[in-house]
């Protein structure tokens, strides 16, 4: 099991849709979406298999149970970490990412990446919400090249959410920035894109840096703003309502306290471009703005002094 750090929530506000309708979307969105006790015990799933069985095979078993290790005494240990992780979730009221290896109807067990966040009722924390993404489905794959490979590239454009991250693959972030435009040229309201890069970071680091960037992004920007993994090395940040003041002064910040927060002190690159009211711009347009300004961040980076993280706004004079 490959934790990841768990992440305070704020107090949250409880939709009053019932919990058969968050199920039903989330199985949308990842390959198993499901409900636990506070013991972390399975209550509920999404429609579709659970992990190859029938659903009334499942409800009562511990999620810990289905960790799998190389050796009985890894598995062991493991799953009793695990179950301490359900009891700080529940306790705490915090949330958690990670990779897990668990077992399904394949023989060899399989790597999931796994999001877990309190469940609450009546003011209380009664359980968990879960979204398992197998991260070695066969539907990922993509026919092969002709000299028998598959580019990263081509597997993400394929996908609707990045793997690595959970956030919109590039062209599934484009649409969503899309349908938000002619409703902020209506209210006159500009929209920003920031491009965060860390392409100097050594590239057997980069899945690391990209999962742990994800991680603090979720916890920071705001409910309406989009998330998208453009390429191996770049998030993108769309936020509505943002000027080229307010994304400048966010990137400043990103600049100064992401680089800490990442594996090896990775520096970071940001990439800002606002997008005006009534300019005519369209999603690829912006975007091709970010990368623009993303790359001239980058140059800015390899300073006399050394690397440094660095930052740019797009100028349209």
């Amino acid at each position: 099991m490959n934790p990841s750090p768990l992440s305070a929530l704020p107090p949250p506000v409880l939709p009053t849709a019932t919990g058969a309708s968050w199920l039903v979307i989330g199985s949308m969105l990842a390959d198993l979406a499901f409900e636990t006790d506070k013991l972390g015990r399975f209550t509920a799933f999404g429609p579709g298999r659970v992990l190859g069985r029938q659903a009334s095979e499942m409800l009562g078993a511990e999620l810990a149970s289905l960790l799998s290790g190389p050796s009985a005494e890894e598995a062991a240990l493991s799953a009793s970490e695990f179950r301490s992780i359900i009891v700080t979730i529940c306790v705490e009221c915090v949330a958690w990412h990670g990779r897990v290896r668990l077992h399904s109807f394949e023989p060899t067990p399989r790597l999931y990446r796994l999001s877990l966040a309190p469940r609450l009722s009546g003011g209380s924390v009664a359980g968990i919400y879960g979204l398992l993404f197998d991260m070695e489905a066969p539907e990922m794959a993509l026919p092969s090249l002709a000299d028998g490979t598959t580019t990263e590239t081509q597997l993400r454009l394929s996908s609707v959410l990045d793997v690595e991250t959970g956030f919109w693959t590039s062209k599934t972030f484009a649409d969503e920035i899309a349908r938000r435009l002619d409703r902020l040229d209506v209210e006159d309201q500009p929209g920003t894109l920031l491009y965060l890069g860390f392409s100097r970071a050594q590239e057997t680091l980069w899945p690391a840096v990209a999962m742990r960037l994800a991680e603090e992004l979720r916890d920071i920007v705001r409910p309406t703003d989009l998330l998208g993994r453009i390429d191996g090395t770049t998030i993108g940040l769309w936020c509505d309502n943002m000027d080229h003041l307010t994304g400048g002064e966010r990137a400043a910040k990103f600049c100064t306290t992401l680089p800490a927060l990442l594996p090896e002190t990775t520096l970071i690159t940001v990439g800002v471009s606002p997008r005006w009211p009534g300019s005519g711009e369209d999603a690829s347009t912006v975007m091709e703005h970010a990368a623009v300004t993303l790359r001239l961040a980058d140059f800015a980076s390899a300073g006399e002094a050394g690397p440094m993280s660095a930052w740019r706004v797009w100028q349209t004079d």
